[in-house]
């Protein structure tokens, strides 16, 4: 069987391992489709360490090559441990596993799928999950106007959900394909900062007010930047996508000091038994999924057998904004 790794900075490739075992408490499943989480995945694709000694490629995971990526997979169960209950082989399962044909993963992340919901929706999981989180933690209110800047799979997924649980929404980004995506997936306002009157128009579709929450998912300060110009008095500003870069403008200086802001980030479910732990906040998110409620439909871009992989991490690496939600095909 086949799995994707990276080798060296921009070098991505296959490599042929034998078949894992199915631990006890795990399941053996095959891959039908993945999804390329395009911020992450690029990041390691380019080899960029999230510490600043450059020893860690993930939270708490050490820079080691080769490595694999990704972390998102729809498969079909091949086999069930021993000590596992609650799954039987062949049952369709989200699993947050990398690019290969074949994973062992723990029982206890794997989550069955129900058969309204089909697999290029059900591949988002994971991802879709990380936007759900900003919002749960920036918790505004009905009638509230949620701006979201940055409008990759992760702050195209934040528009989602948004539109969803009913909120006003501004969405911003500079690449006009990915504007018009977010037109075509509801937003009240979609507009770029480098638009004449983007500050004025902004302001009006919020009431004159500013944004109550902002969700910051372009991964560079000087978005957060914007996302303080944005922000109406008193908002909160939630950080989802890491970042590589250091700021050069004063978040504490004029004039954002008098506007009373709230910088947060957000980063993983609380734990298990909370109300929106990680298999209540995957449920739901299934069930916007499959009743319909959600439409992710207009996000996903591009659709490519598994052995190309290595030219879309090309393409996105050349900066390719038209490529948003891509999935990847292991039964071509």
């Amino acid at each position: 069987m086949q799995r994707l790794i990276i080798t060296a900075p921009r070098q991505a490739e296959f490599e042929e391992v034998a078949m894992p075992l199915c631990p006890p408490d795990g399941l053996l499943v095959r891959a039908r489709v993945t999804a390329i989480s395009t911020g992450t995945e690029i990041r390691v694709y380019r080899l960029k360490a999230v510490d600043d000694a450059g020893k860690f490629l993930h939270a708490n995971v050490p820079f080691i090559l080769p490595t694999e990526n990704g972390y998102s997979m729809v498969a079909d169960i091949l086999e069930v441990g021993a000590e596992v209950t609650g799954f039987t082989p062949g049952d369709r399962v989200f699993v947050p596993a990398s690019h290969r044909h074949v994973a062992a993963m723990a029982a206890s992340l794997a989550i069955k799928l129900p058969a309204e919901l089909g697999d290029e929706q059900a591949v988002f999981l994971s991802i879709l999950e990380v936007a759900h989180l900003a919002l749960r933690r920036g918790n505004p209110t009905p009638g509230e106007t949620v701006a979201i800047i940055g409008l990759g799979v992760v702050g195209l997924s934040a528009l989602a959900y948004c539109r969803a649980f009913g909120f006003r929404t501004v969405a911003i980004d500079k690449d006009p394909d990915r504007l018009a995506i977010a037109r075509r997936m509801g937003a009240d306002l979609a507009i770029s900062p480098d638009e004449p009157g983007f500050l004025p128009q902004v302001q009006i579709a919020c009431d004159g007010y500013g944004a109550d929450l902002v969700i910051e998912a372009a991964s560079v300060w000087p978005a957060i930047q914007l996302g303080m110009e944005v922000a109406g008095k008193g908002a909160k500003i939630v950080v989802v996508a890491r970042h590589t870069d250091l700021p050069n403008f004063s978040p504490v200086g004029d004039p954002y000091l008098q506007k009373d802001l709230t910088l947060m980030v957000t980063y993983g479910h609380p734990p298990t038994g909370q109300r929106w732990d990680r298999q209540r906040s995957f449920a739901l998110t299934m069930d916007l999924l499959a009743k319909g409620r959600m439409n992710i439909e207009p996000m996903i871009t591009h659709r490519a057998p598994w052995f190309d992989l290595p030219t879309l991490y090309q393409r996105l690496d050349q900066g390719e904004h038209s490529m948003v939600g891509i999935v990847v095909d292991w039964q071509a």
